[in-house]
């Protein structure tokens, strides 16, 4: 059992964050069981590949990925300080929106099941970010799948899904039939609709995540880009619940500011 009386104020703020986000995940997919049995149905997917790692101890202590920002920030002043003093400095420059020093922090990802639509939304990302998509120029797109409409305002969505189901079916039997007319695959890919799945692997940093996550876990944000933003923050909240602690609690309040209907 949680002992609240032990925890201090922005751990029990984090943690009821953390929670908000968590029962708009599960929201948005309510109806995942029912993609489950859909025609080449798939779901998201990501998974840490790299990261950036210190590569020396230096003679101040310890410095982790997490507390290597606040350990190079320190060059302004000429500082020094504890492990433990770079935890509390990394949250106080994310306080005074001195970002910068997050650059330094990467992340290599690998994504799946995402659609083409969130793809080309997430392009214009542009600064301190890159992707190397999946090309259906060069692999056989017969053996892709499609991210069906999450849906999550609808009570009994089954009749919508069957819609999109059948016309899934139509459009993978014609590039069927162009293939076998001897077509190219990058002039067969022109019938892929914008729910074709697709995947890469993502390289961006600390700095540019926490934009990331401003501007796609919120109410304005397209609820497949929402339910894919959720994901990745809490995925790195686990790991670096400094550096991400700040971006949790504001992300949790924008999605407070949704009605019942609005969700």
């Amino acid at each position: 059992m949680l002992n609240y009386d032990s925890r201090s104020e922005k751990e029990l703020k984090e943690l009821e964050a953390k929670q908000v986000l968590l029962d708009h995940l599960a929201y948005l997919d309510r109806h995942k069981g029912i993609r489950h049995f859909l025609y080449k149905n798939v779901e998201p997917k990501l998974k840490l590949i790299a990261k950036t790692v210190p590569m020396i101890d230096f003679e101040t202590g310890t410095v982790t990925s997490e507390t290597l920002p606040a350990f190079t920030a320190r060059e302004s002043h000429q500082s020094q300080g504890t492990y433990q003093d770079d935890l509390r400095l990394t949250e106080d420059l994310l306080n005074w929106g001195h970002t910068t020093p997050f650059e330094g922090l990467t992340f290599t990802y690998r994504i799946e099941g995402i659609s083409k639509s969130l793809a080309g939304q997430w392009t214009r990302h542009r600064a301190g970010i890159g992707w190397t998509f999946r090309s259906t120029r060069y692999v056989d797109s017969r053996l892709n799948g499609f991210v069906y409409p999450l849906f999550e305002y609808l009570d009994d969505p089954m009749f919508a899904y069957e819609e999109y189901e059948d016309a899934h079916k139509v459009v993978m039997n014609r590039v069927e039939n162009l293939i076998e007319l001897g077509v190219d695959k990058q002039e067969a890919r022109r019938l892929q609709p914008v729910g074709f799945a697709t995947s890469a692997y993502v390289y961006t940093n600390a700095r540019q995540l926490m934009r990331f996550f401003e501007l796609r876990v919120a109410p304005h944000a397209e609820n497949e880009h929402r339910r894919f933003a959720i994901m990745w923050l809490l995925d790195l909240y686990g790991m670096y619940p400094r550096v991400f602690g700040k971006s949790l609690v504001e992300a949790a309040e924008r999605i407070k500011k949704l009605t019942k209907e609005e969700q």
